[in-house]
């Protein structure tokens, strides 16, 4: 049987253990240690959340920069860059393309009787045959966008594919060296607008 004495001793070691306890949790140093913690977690939360807003604003700058929009006469086009549109080779829609075709729904919606041509364009990489196909089916993608989410009648929007023809920038450089900059210009979509014309007052 276990002696008196290291009764008197596990009972002294358990009281010693339960004061020290409560010391460390009375402690101040220990309660701000805590609160700093608590405070460091959040910081690191906040400013996560932060870079992920920073992240899609700049996102959606982009998309708002590779937006542009040129009338001439009764045309109306607007390019829109391959890149922000399309993942490499693909032909489904980013989900960053939504923002940009909004904004093409935007322009149309004004003109809901013209005709609307979407062009399709790749770079010079690859085969003639595939690019044709890529720049098709890409302007179908963008054709039929527009038709569920911006209005447009499915009889006024019509479809081309280029292909890697009418470049608007070098695809290679005066050396002959890769132009990633020129080609990445060249994956563009155009969508024309035919504005319909005024019409004029009959003569007294």
């Amino acid at each position: 049987m276990m002696n008196t004495g290291k009764i008197l001793a596990i009972v002294a070691l358990s009281i010693l253990t339960s004061v020290l306890v409560v010391w460390a949790q009375n402690d101040p140093q220990v309660a701000i240690a805590k609160k700093q913690a608590a405070l460091e977690r959040q910081r690191i939360e906040l400013e996560k959340k932060s870079l992920e807003l920073q992240q899609k604003e700049l996102d959606l700058e982009k998309a708002r920069q590779e937006f542009q929009a040129q009338q001439i006469g009764r045309s109306l086009s607007m390019n829109l860059s391959g890149d922000v549109l399309f993942d490499y080779d693909k032909v489904e829609l980013k989900p960053a393309a939504e923002e940009a075709l909004k904004k093409v729904a935007i322009v149309l919606s004004p003109f809901p009787e013209s005709k609307v041509t979407v062009e399709g364009y790749t770079d010079s990489k690859g085969t003639k045959a595939v690019n044709m196909q890529l720049s098709r089916e890409r302007a179908q993608a963008v054709k039929d966008w527009l038709v569920k989410n911006g209005g447009v009648a499915p009889a006024n929007i019509f479809t081309k594919g280029f292909g890697g023809e009418y470049p608007i920038a070098p695809n290679k450089n005066t050396d002959g060296s890769d132009n990633p900059l020129g080609r990445a210009l060249n994956r563009r979509v155009s969508i024309i607008v035919e504005k319909p014309a005024a019409s004029t007052p009959p003569t007294p």
